[in-house]
């Protein structure tokens, strides 16, 4: 109770903030009408996904940075961390956002509802009901249940119906809070309408389009690393462009809304007709709330192997960069043998392996290494490897460990 009247305790001032917005022409935060259908685990394909913020909702407050990359949204591992917050931690970053509702309107930070259970499947797990959760709940044990991040449901939230910094938000704003199930040649979906059906549902399409173990490989339209034409704007006529996506979290990102920024819209154009602002936004409000979404990780990875194979040194093991976990990635391998003479190697890691199954369940098999050097002199070998980090992301190296064995020349 506390909380809540000191949250009405503002709503003069939210009021002053809100004519003074209006009266400046500053554009509010985006709201879109659209997102897609649920495809299931035996791959029913979805509706199209068709996330588009409209003129009047666009975030166009300064021109963007030249740090947006298209292609490169958010890191897997941060957007896949269903541990990002806790509910305590999503309710207190909602109260920051609000100072106060309006009168008589529940806004977020106060929302409470019904919850049903769920049982787990191939993409979620888990997620047990009650009487009465507030938003912040709901968001949290979604997001954990079903591995994303609880950081990108908010932004979502944001994007999509303005709901986090929204004083006065409308019932039909909680029913579709997430543009789950309403595509844009159609009206939405009321199957899916609810706050928490919205969030679920939408953290489980997500999860779905990383084609997770025990799910068909449905989604493989934007693959990582080759280039994907993706469109300006719903309207064809806007143009086309290739995007390479850097992995599976972008990916995903681009088959819930299908739309990328045009150089005008990236440039901080407010009144560009073919300007498309979804994935721009998301990028954009994580990067104000929980800073660079495309920050470097720590390479992953471990030496498991040295063997001496026909007078070659040969050095096993797996590597991964989580920016990226379908991704494959390079290891360096440095051989001193015991004339003290160093070589070094790179290996592709790319073959198979199970190893990063334990970094991320999203990984898959194709992140192994086998290879070395020829062996020049007799005696004991010092052999060591390092995981490097992916091309394009700002990930530091990380060593797998060294191992000495005793060589004969051949």
């Amino acid at each position: 109770m506390e909380r809540l009247i000191l949250r009405r305790f503002g709503v003069l001032t939210s009021a002053l903030l809100t004519l003074l917005l209006l009266a400046t022409g500053v554009p509010a935060s985006p709201a879109s009408a659209a997102a897609d259908a649920r495809a299931d685990a035996a791959s029913i394909a979805p509706t199209p996904a068709t996330v588009f913020a409209d003129t009047a909702a666009r975030l166009v407050e300064a021109a963007t940075p030249p740090a947006f990359d298209p292609g490169f949204i958010i890191t897997d591992e941060l957007f896949y961390d269903g541990h990002a917050l806790d509910a305590g931690e999503v309710q207190a970053f909602l109260d920051e956002q609000v100072a106060a509702c309006a009168p008589g309107i529940e806004c977020l930070a106060d929302y409470t509802q019904e919850t049903v259970t769920r049982a787990a499947d191939e993409v979620c797990g888990a997620y047990r009901g009650r009487e009465s959760e507030t938003g912040a709940e709901i968001i949290a044990k979604v997001g954990l249940a079903c591995g994303i991040s609880q950081k990108a449901l908010l932004v979502l939230l944001q994007k999509e119906q303005s709901l986090v910094r929204n004083p006065a938000p409308t019932a039909g704003d909680f029913s579709f809070a997430t543009g789950y199930a309403c595509p844009d040649t159609a009206a939405c979906d009321v199957e899916y309408s609810g706050f928490y059906n919205q969030v679920y549902w939408a953290a489980w399409q997500l999860k779905r389009y990383a084609n997770p173990p025990g799910t068909s490989e449905f989604f493989t339209s934007r693959p990582i690393g080759e280039p994907s034409p993706i469109a300006y704007n719903p309207d064809a006529s806007c143009g086309i462009a290739d995007v390479t996506l850097k992995n599976i979290a972008t990916a995903a990102l681009y088959y819930y809304t299908p739309y990328q920024p045009n150089p005008a819209t990236v440039a901080g154009s407010p009144d560009d007709p073919c300007g498309a602002y979804g994935n721009l936004n998301f990028w954009r409000f994580y990067s104000e709330w929980f800073g660079d979404p495309t920050r470097g990780s720590i390479t992953q990875g471990a030496l498991e192997n040295v063997s001496v194979v026909r007078g070659r040194i040969v050095a096993e093991g797996w590597a991964l960069d989580p920016s990226s976990v379908r991704a494959s990635t390079d290891v360096r391998i440095t051989v001193t043998d015991a004339a003290g003479r160093i070589s070094t190697t790179t290996l592709r890691a790319g073959a198979t392996s199970d190893g990063a199954l334990s970094v991320s369940r999203l990984s898959g098999r194709d992140h192994g290494f086998s290879g070395g050097t020829a062996l020049e002199a007799q005696g004991l070998v010092r052999v060591c490897a390092v995981s490097l980090p992916l091309e394009g992301t700002s990930s530091s190296l990380h060593p797998l460990g060294c191992a000495t064995v005793f060589a004969l020349t051949p």
